[in-house]
């Protein structure tokens, strides 16, 4: 259990010492990490086995000598500390043979006693270095005292390391999968169209272009909605998205439920209308919504849950790569903390804000590192699913293309077969400018985002650490000008 043993004879002067000075190390490192006799031990106990036990379990021993502490004498006439069964005595003898740090606590006017007046089991008590608290400066000499335990009592709280499983990026596999993919959808979907069946018409408007234009017209709409948010909507939903992510996810989950509840009646209008005209279609896309929305209801269940149980756990260790909404909202509850503490704080409250400091600072240091990524880092780190599936998406258009022109390429010579065959050029770079232009898009909105947080965050970090200073007590170094014997 360790902590602190007050070792300590009753009477009028060192008696409310005593209880006062135990009263402030308890605040301060915790109850059961402070023993004093009259309240650590519990009704029923052999109180020699527990002082023993406690004695051989703590790490500092404070021995409280008022003055007459070395004359003091029981109702014989006896010195008590010459007594056998006298248990100051034995207290220190057990803590200096189990070679325990053992401190003399000065009272007032008190003096160490000189070894020759003390018992020969206990005279290495004199060459102790003593630590002197008087009535007239109390509060300073007894924070001097708790900044030199802490350097020898262990603290009671340990971090608790995060379980967050490490992130796995697909890396090289694939990147390979998607050159193997896009290479197969370019050779797989012309040939499917050129395989069997009447050669088409020049003026013909088969399925392939159809599909060919109503892709890049929807990566021409993907555009428009990232240049959109990136540009006159950017402030409201970065406000929208800041305040977000300071809520707790409880908030964050009531601000955002109306979404999948419209999405949810949405969905069942169109099965509803479905019904009448084709009751299977009906059934397989409500069996479809099921599927969707089953997950997702589960996920916001288990993220609610793991909120709720990070507010009692914490803190804990942050994730190798947190994203700025869970570092945001860590932020948030150790803010939200902090401002309900009240001064001085305990050495375990002092310990945790701290840990979520530091933790908190290598996370919002992570995010300033990301910010300075290359495009192609960023998006091989960042977003290789969405490259990859732009580049399938890509490659698709184009063999659509290519499925219209090749099968009418037959038939034509000169300028319009070059003409013909210039489409799937044509689709392929507009394609790739739309693509290109929207990853840019998102490129610069990430990194002008994670700026703007790590600027902000720096600060808000800065405010709680200088709070939690104020709120710790005072000199945290071990006592520097010993007191005189």
């Amino acid at each position: 259990m360790g902590g602190v043993f007050i070792n300590y004879r009753r009477s009028p002067r060192a008696t409310p010492a005593v209880h006062r000075l135990r009263e402030r190390l308890g605040r301060h490192f915790g109850d059961a990490q402070v023993f004093l006799d009259t309240s650590s031990m519990l009704p029923g106990n052999r109180y020699p086995d527990d002082l023993r036990r406690r004695v051989h379990e703590c790490e500092v021993l404070l021995v409280t000598i008022p003055e007459g502490w070395l004359e003091a004498q029981d109702p014989s006439g006896q010195r008590c500390l010459d007594r056998a069964g006298d248990w100051v005595r034995h207290e220190i003898e057990l803590a200096l043979a189990a070679g325990k740090t053992v401190i003399p606590l000065l009272l007032d006017a008190a003096e160490t006693p000189s070894p020759e007046l003390l018992p020969a089991s206990i005279r290495d008590l004199s060459l102790r270095q003593a630590h002197r608290v008087t009535a007239d400066d109390w509060d300073e000499a007894v924070e001097e005292l708790v900044a030199t335990l802490e350097t020898l009592v262990a603290p009671e709280w340990v971090p608790i390391p995060s379980e967050e499983p490490p992130s796995r990026r697909p890396g090289r596999l694939l990147g390979w999968a998607t050159g193997l993919l896009a290479t197969a959808l370019c050779v797989l979907v012309p040939w499917a169209a050129t395989a069997g069946g009447p050669v088409p018409e020049p003026d013909d408007a088969p399925a392939a272009l159809l599909l060919a234009l109503a892709s890049l017209g929807l990566m021409g709409l993907v555009l428009g909605t990232v240049l959109l948010s990136c540009g006159p909507v950017r402030r409201p939903v970065q406000a929208w998205e800041r305040d977000l992510q300071d809520a707790t996810q409880e908030n964050y989950l009531r601000a955002t439920y109306p979404v999948p509840v419209f999405l949810l009646l949405f969905a069942a209008v169109v099965v509803i209308q479905a019904w009448g005209r084709s009751p299977g279609f009906a059934v397989v896309l409500m069996l479809g919504t099921c599927i969707a929305v089953g997950p997702m209801a589960a996920r916001f269940v288990r993220s609610l849950k793991k909120d709720r149980e990070r507010w009692v756990r914490w803190p804990e260790a942050m994730p190798a790569a947190a994203p700025v909404a869970v570092v945001r909202r860590e932020i948030a509850r150790l803010d939200v903390r902090t401002q309900g503490w009240n001064a001085p704080i305990r050495r375990e409250q002092r310990d945790r804000a701290r840990f979520a400091l530091g933790e908190l600072a290598e996370a919002v240091a992570a995010q300033g590192r990301a910010a300075e990524r290359g495009r192609l880092l960023w998006l091989r780190e960042a977003r290789p699913w969405v490259f990859s599936g732009y580049v399938l998406w890509l490659a698709l258009t184009v063999a659509l293309t290519l499925a219209w022109t090749l099968p009418l390429g037959g038939g034509l010579e000169g300028w319009d077969w070059a003409r013909l065959h210039a489409a799937p050029v044509a689709a392929g770079t507009v394609g790739f400018g739309l693509s290109w232009t929207t990853m840019e898009c998102a490129y610069r909105y990430q990194r002008r985002q994670r700026r703007m947080f790590h600027t902000e965050a720096t600060h808000r970090l800065a405010v709680v650490e200088a709070r939690v200073d104020t709120l710790s007590s005072p000199s945290r170094t071990r006592l520097v000008a010993g007191t005189k014997r």
